[in-house]
């Protein structure tokens, strides 16, 4: 199926691409045995999150889409951020180009006035089109950091990952 074309309704495919990754946060977590609020860990030079469950370790391969500040009230997406590492922009250079081919401005203007939901709509889209796992979101003080999860697996014995 193509992801758009000039008859698509945005609006709903948006809240479509919302509910898919809601559907999945659902799944995931209970899929690896991760209770409700488990410890973790992010790198974003690794591009990894590390989430504790009782007995094993889920890592995750993840991709940094965009941070919110509550101060400045917008969303910067990572690829207009030069503090983030390379391969999160890289990541995201599908959804880039797809904004650029439906003239979707949300997809392409670097920074978005607005806060958590204009943000989770981003995340969401992002999620939609790198066929993301699901979504990780972690609030470090003033800013707020959006992450699709884009593999999952559970780390064996000796730092070997198996699936």
């Amino acid at each position: 199926m193509s992801e758009g074309n000039q008859s698509t309704d945005w609006a709903a495919w948006s809240r479509e691409a919302v509910e898919t990754m809601m559907a999945h946060n659902a799944q995931w977590p209970r899929q690896f045995g991760l209770l409700e609020a488990p410890s973790y860990r992010w790198d974003l030079d690794k591009a990894t999150l590390v989430l504790q469950a009782p007995l094993h370790q889920v890592v995750a391969t993840v991709c940094l889409v965009g941070t919110t500040s509550d101060s400045e009230g917008s969303f910067l997406w990572s690829w207009a951020n030069d503090a983030i590492p390379a391969q999160h922009s890289e990541a995201l250079q599908a959804v880039r180009e797809f904004g650029q081919a439906n003239d979707l401005a949300l997809l392409t203007t670097p920074r978005i006035v607005g806060g958590r939901p204009e943000a989770t709509e981003c995340l969401c889209i992002a999620g939609r089109l790198q066929r993301a796992v699901g979504t990780f979101i972690d609030k470090q003080g003033d800013v707020t950091l959006y992450f699709t999860i884009l593999h999952l697996q559970v780390a064996g014995d000796e730092g070997v990952l198996v699936n």
